[in-house]
């Protein structure tokens, strides 16, 4: 036999399929560490969109309303202060804001009517999802 008609040796073929097979499973770790960042992201702009629904919901509400008084907060669940949409627990403070003072228009009895300031959190189930955090001010 001559050495050009030689084909691979069996010491060759298998260093070369665990070459091969490094290679596959290094792309494969790869797809799944990119499907759970994905999946990470996903519940992070979910719990986002939630956020901002939330905040418009409570803009459309009576300003007399208990989801609007002042109070909450963004570490607990408190009676008005908090909803579950889904998986997402959104949770708000209200405050005073900056314009505060008596209605010089409605009249004799002069009413305090002021601005709030809401600051909205909204925590995924996912705790490796990002946790948004929405500051918005509320007119009546």
């Amino acid at each position: 036999m001559r050495d050009s008609d030689a084909g691979f040796s069996l010491i060759e073929s298998v260093v070369s399929i665990a070459i091969v097979a490094s290679g596959v499973l290094g792309v494969a770790t790869l797809f799944v560490a990119g499907t759970s960042l994905q999946v990470n992201a996903r519940d992070g702009t979910t719990a986002l969109n939630l956020v901002v629904a939330e905040v418009e919901r409570l803009r459309m509400l009576p300003p007399t309303t208990t989801e609007r008084a002042n109070g909450g907060s963004l570490t607990a669940n408190t009676a008005n202060h908090f909803v579950v949409r889904g998986t997402t627990t959104l949770r708000w403070t209200i405050a005073d804001g900056p314009a505060c003072g008596p209605v010089t228009w409605a009249g004799p009895t002069n009413p305090v009517e002021c601005t709030k300031i809401v600051t909205m959190v909204g925590v995924a189930q996912n705790n490796r999802a990002m946790t948004p955090r929405v500051v918005t001010q509320l007119w009546r």
